[in-house]
């Protein structure tokens, strides 16, 4: 009798707007202001330094006495509180995946219609990290931050040794919300582009458009257990969802 075979393991992330590329929010930001476009890799690394210096430099009061304070730590850390970042969050959790499709407003969308059709991107981490060129041949599944191979993406890694593709990665959950929303994360690399421009496999990543009324599918997943409670774990948003309860 063979052992069982591992399970697939797949990513999930939700969008509002089935026409956002995925693309990180610090390349986003970088674009964004830009005086003379495209952004190049040594400008991403430089921004991303001095931003992780400024973070560590401020934050670093708020944290539990002897909690690690590496620059991947932080690099999570930033993510989850809004800086601008090389990471790309995902969830494990196709409910959860479906909860955030759902949290965009269509009024404020870029692409400027007002009709905004949610949509969920599928990825194989697994796959991703195997098929990409640094790694190539190596038997990789999902990379930890501990990793050798890992440092071709690190925060601080020289220009001369930093790899084109984003990989998958498994990241820090040092926050009660990351935890609760079963985060994953993918880490660009030197090649500036959208994650969905970059990966042309549909094995590895594909995505799939959401048709119900985005009412209808609130009402299910909150059947199912997911609500902003479930997300975003604290008095406030469990408020909210008590509010909705009872008076909609």
């Amino acid at each position: 009798m063979t052992g069982l075979e591992p399970l697939k393991q797949f990513w999930f992330r939700g969008q509002g707007c089935s026409t956002r590329h995925l693309m990180p929010s610090l390349w986003r930001r970088l674009t964004e202001s830009a005086v003379d476009p495209p952004i190049m890799a040594r400008q991403v690394l430089d921004a991303e330094t001095r931003l992780l210096t400024r973070f560590r430099q401020r934050s670093l009061p708020y944290w539990p006495a002897g909690y690690p304070q590496s620059d991947w730590e932080h690099l999570f850390a930033m993510q989850h509180y809004g800086v601008p970042t090389r990471l790309l969050d995902w969830t494990t959790s196709l409910l959860m995946a479906v909860f955030f499709s759902l949290e965009h407003d269509p009024t404020r969308c870029e692409c400027g219609t007002g009709s905004c059709t949610p949509n969920i991107w599928i990825l194989d981490p697994v796959l991703l990290n195997q098929t990409n060129p640094r790694l190539d041949g190596l038997p990789v599944g999902i990379l930890a931050t501990s990793d050798k191979q890992s440092e071709n993406w690190e925060p601080g890694v020289d220009e001369t040794l930093f790899a084109p593709a984003p990989v998958a990665i498994y990241g820090t959950h040092n926050s009660e919300r990351i935890a609760a929303q079963h985060g994953a994360f993918t880490v660009g690399g030197k090649t500036v582009k959208p994650l969905d421009e970059i990966v042309t496999d549909g094995r590895v990543l594909k995505s799939i458009s959401l048709t119900a009324e985005r009412k209808v599918l609130r009402s299910q997943l909150q059947l199912l257990g997911v609500s902003r409670a479930s997300a975003y774990p604290g008095l406030t948003e469990v408020a909210y969802d008590i509010a909705e309860e009872e008076i909609g």
